[in-house]
């Protein structure tokens, strides 16, 4: 899913931003992938019009799109996520306390990674907040059902 092009002074082009669930966030300069680096992950090298331009990957859990930090200047690569969308894409952590371990952390990761896709998504808001409420409803009936199923199996 690719988003807006941003226009950054001292940078000899445009840079576009681009999505994916694998791989996660890339990033061109006038259709040339850069590449980032440092650790963590957190740095570009940006082509500049005199010279290379060092950018920030600034990002966050509850953040959909990440933010290039240049010269102590933030620019957006994509709209910015509303507070409720941010707290409802968080939610799914919550379940953590009716089941640990394993079994719990992959429904709570991967119901804030299916909400973090709704987010980045281009539905109503109205949509994607009630996809992300039948997401929790949906992590919670998981859980629930492996405690049942856990029960059964260690009590019989």
């Amino acid at each position: 899913m690719a988003f807006a092009d941003l226009t950054i002074p001292g940078v000899s082009g445009t840079v576009s931003t681009d999505f994916s669930f694998w791989s996660g966030y890339r990033f061109t300069v006038d259709g040339r992938q850069v590449k980032p680096h440092g650790f963590p992950r957190n740095r570009l090298t940006l082509p500049g019009a005199s010279g290379s331009v060092e950018a920030k990957i600034k990002g966050g859990l509850a953040r959909a799109h990440p933010a290039l930090v240049v010269g102590g200047t933030e620019y957006a690569t994509g709209p910015d996520t509303p507070r409720l969308q941010q707290v409802l894409a968080l939610l799914p952590m919550l379940t953590l306390l009716l089941v640990q371990g394993a079994i719990g952390f992959a429904v709570a990761f991967g119901g804030t990674a299916v909400n973090m896709g709704i987010v980045r998504g281009e539905q109503r808001d109205s949509v994607k907040v009630a996809l992300m409420i039948g997401t929790l409803v949906a992590a919670v009936a998981v859980d629930l059902a492996a405690v049942m199923a856990l029960d059964a199996a260690l009590g019989a």
